[in-house]
């Protein structure tokens, strides 16, 4: 099973450096927004593709929980997003585990082999299954401003991020954010702490390699 631990030990620092092959690059941790999980199963996806529509086999308790990036930048490079995390509780994590849907297992993975999910529009994002169930049962027109919606937030953040509300009633919402590549299949991990429970929840964009 590929786990690049080295690239998923940053969520342990506010700033961070890491020798990567096109040099130091140097990493800086950033809240881009507060998610609202309505039932604690979460999705990770490109907000616009949205192929992969299932929640993790993984839930937590539901709630509101701080959203950051991991933005990294070396010398004479545009800034990339190595890494984007939900921060579930404060303990640091002492296993990394692939983040999977009901039914899969990653026992009989090579090395180099993982799950992800898939980007086609440089975007990815966080949400909860409700959220996705909204979406789901939008018509082509609701769908289309909100992929306008989004790509308008996006373009105005400076950290290339949004907050996008789905459902007023509840508050679910989906928190977006560049993807480090614009394009490729991204794996996404738990953070267990020593209890045993989801400390983080990690997509790493593979911009530092293993």
């Amino acid at each position: 099973m590929y786990i690049n631990k080295d690239a998923l030990n940053l969520t342990n620092s506010i700033t961070s450096k890491i020798d990567t092959e096109f040099g130091r690059m140097y990493i800086e941790r950033i809240e881009v927004g507060k998610l609202k999980l309505v039932t604690g199963r979460v999705i990770a996806t490109d907000p616009i593709l949205m192929y992969d529509d299932q929640s993790y086999s993984r839930s937590v308790l539901p709630g509101t929980y701080t959203v950051y990036i991991y933005n990294g930048k070396v010398e004479n490079r545009k800034n990339q997003t190595v890494l984007a995390e939900i921060k579930f509780n404060d303990k640091i994590p002492i296993r990394w585990e692939m983040a999977l849907f009901e039914g899969e297992n990653a026992k009989g993975f090579a090395h180099d082999e993982f799950m992800g999910y898939e980007v086609e529009n440089g975007l990815g994002c966080f949400m909860d299954e409700h959220a996705m169930e909204i979406l789901d049962v939008m018509d082509e027109d609701k769908l289309d401003k909100y992929e306008k919606n989004i790509r308008a937030k996006v373009m105005k953040s400076q950290m290339s991020s949004a907050d996008i509300l789905i459902d007023k009633k509840t508050g679910s919402n989906i928190i977006v954010f560049s993807s480090g590549w614009n394009k490729g299949v991204f794996p996404t991990y738990y953070g267990l702490d020593e209890d045993g429970n989801v400390a983080r929840l990690v997509t790493d964009f593979m911009v530092i390699e293993a």
